[in-house]
């Protein structure tokens, strides 16, 4: 039960941890790829948005195959898209 927790209170840090880590590199993400502030901001909004989508997505996706596997699926593709 413990380990449950911990894993589940890891997983709830990615988020926030991704976010946070991308913040600070704003500023050198515009120098190094030649875009705007407002093209970069544009990518935290749809960061936020498919965010938001996937948690809808999610529910009835852990209702009909489990918790494991869409949390399992859903790190491959934020790794896959932190990458």
């Amino acid at each position: 039960m413990l380990r449950t927790a911990l894993v589940l209170g890891l997983l709830s840090a990615v988020s926030p941890f991704a976010i946070d880590m991308y913040l600070p590199a704003m500023p050198a993400i515009e120098e190094g790829l030649g875009t705007t502030v407002a093209g970069t901001q544009a990518t935290i909004t749809a960061y936020f948005l498919s965010f938001g989508l996937a948690q809808l997505i999610y529910g009835p996706l852990a209702d009909r195959f489990g918790r494991k596997p869409p949390i399992y699926a859903g790190l491959g593709i934020f790794l896959v898209g932190t990458i």
